[in-house]
């Protein structure tokens, strides 16, 4: 099987693929790379930022692929509601199925009727329509907000993966920053996530160059845990698949999880279908699996397709911060939401 877009481009701009096609790509790449910095400078001093109304908190990230915002959204929103927030997630909807996008479909069914979730590309429009139906609303999170400049926000919130955590240090499409690294002056508070993913010294080089950028903002770490998978597979071969921005990362979770006998990456945000499903039938019994295992956020796509062959597993995804950064980054945030 073909390899996913995303991993084909990291190969090419890492140069991890030295042929002369790739080469050429780069240096095309490295060509553009100025422009669209510019532009992205441009854009974050010539915005006008609207209220949305409501005090607003957003969590977002400076590159592209998979930071682990949605686990760390349904986890604010969490403790938010427990504090007795009346409060609204708004998302972009990127790459909806049905109307619905998968990140909205897992933070519904994971926070509950408690919590409106909006999803338009538009923020203040979305803000809007969530005060419409639901005016008792006090606070607002933004999923994926760094770069949606229109949308004003009273707090910061940048997750960086440990794991790769600035993008080869070049912006798109050199490399995978969405902005340049001076957006990282905005953030009120990082979280770099994946943290048990490297070692002590990585760590302090990452915290160093978000020093050299910010010198306020306090950083916390965590790590995105697998719960109950264990027990789930039950001692049997598992195959495992998905269709997010940082898949090496959920597959080395799951296989330390029970005997992974074989894994599958799809594109970011991948819609499935049926095809695709016997096609993961026959490669997991091939290998010998008795189970597919992926993450919530591909089973909200695949809960639409009828049930084909092996049982499919779902890997729930939880927050685990480092010794007590969990109590302090909710006492720093709510020092600054009123």
């Amino acid at each position: 099987m073909s390899q996913p877009p995303e991993k084909i481009f990291r190969r090419v701009m890492d140069g991890s693929d030295r042929s002369a096609l790739a080469a050429v790509l780069r240096g095309g790449a490295a060509c553009a790379e100025p422009f669209y910095a510019t532009i992205m400078r441009a854009r974050n001093r010539l915005f006008t930022s609207h209220s949305l109304g409501r005090p607003t908190i957003s969590v977002g990230n400076i590159t592209t692929g998979g930071t682990g915002k949605t686990p760390v959204v349904q986890w604010l929103a969490g403790r938010l509601l427990a504090a007795g927030r009346k409060l609204a997630v708004l998302m972009r909807g990127y790459k909806s199925t049905g109307g619905v996008s998968d990140e909205q479909a897992v933070l519904t069914q994971g926070l509950g009727p408690m919590v409106a979730v909006i999803a338009d590309p538009d923020r203040i429009r979305g803000a809007a329509e969530a005060i419409r139906l639901h005016p008792e609303i006090d606070l607002f999170i933004l999923d994926d907000g760094m770069q949606h400049r229109r949308a004003a926000r009273d707090f910061e919130l940048v997750l960086i993966h440990a794991a790769d955590p600035f993008g080869l240090g070049r912006v798109l499409p050199r490399g995978f920053l969405r902005e340049p690294l001076s957006g990282l002056g905005r953030a009120d508070a990082f979280v770099v996530t994946h943290a048990g993913e490297v070692d002590a010294g990585r760590l302090e080089q990452i915290g160093q160059t978000l020093r050299r950028y910010n010198s306020a903002a306090p950083i916390f770490r965590a790590d995105h845990v697998i719960e109950g998978l264990r027990e789930a597979v039950d001692q049997k071969p598992f195959f495992a698949f998905c269709g997010i921005g940082s898949p090496d990362s959920f597959f080395s979770q799951v296989s330390g999880q029970g005997n992974c006998v074989g894994t599958r990456a799809f594109s970011d945000h991948h819609a499935y279908t049926a095809a695709d499903l016997i096609d993961l039938n026959q490669a997991a019994q091939a290998a010998g699996a008795a189970a597919l295992v992926t993450t919530q956020k591909d089973w909200a796509k695949l809960s639409r397709l009828p049930p084909t062959g092996l049982p499919i597993i779902r890997a729930g995804l939880c927050i685990r911060f480092a010794a007590d950064h969990e109590r302090q980054l909710l006492e720093f945030l709510r020092s600054r939401i009123h």
